[in-house]
């Protein structure tokens, strides 16, 4: 993967139901191949997932390289970690990730800043991945 000439997959892009764990396996390929350009890998979003699988980025980024597929990736996950990956964890993660949003009056700023500049009437917008999606220019409803 090659994060200069393309984006990781959606933040809720799901893999097995589960929200961002298609784009960190993304990053990591592309933190591996040195190709992440702009993309930071274990940034506050990885680190939400990381911790709610109970993985260091250091291992995940370990696994993917000795995992081919996306699939041999979530086994190995759900052999090592099948807590955090039942329905119930699933449920409670996707749950808390899509609905953060900046939570210091700092980070308000930063993210009203970036939303101003990439789309200022979309003030429906309040979340993180909602962002990255405008961001990476993929289809974000309107909400009412």
């Amino acid at each position: 993967m090659d994060l200069r000439k393309t984006f990781p997959r959606s933040p809720v892009d799901r893999l097995h139901g589960i929200d961002h764990l298609k784009r960190i396996i993304d990053k990591a390929r592309a933190h591996n191949a040195g190709t992440l350009g702009e993309y930071t890998y274990n940034c506050p979003l990885d680190q939400v997932f990381l911790k709610h699988i109970g993985i260091s980025a250091e291992d995940f980024a370990r696994l993917v390289q000795t995992h081919s597929s996306d699939e041999t990736i979530y086994a190995e996950l759900w052999k090592r970690f099948p807590k955090a990956l039942s329905p119930e964890g699933v449920d409670a993660f996707n749950v808390a990730y899509e609905s953060a949003g900046p939570d210091t009056p700092e980070k308000k700023a930063w993210f009203d800043s970036v939303l101003k500049a990439l789309d200022p009437l979309r003030t429906d917008i309040t979340t993180w991945v909602r962002l990255l999606d405008l961001e990476e220019k993929r289809p974000v409803p309107h909400l009412q």
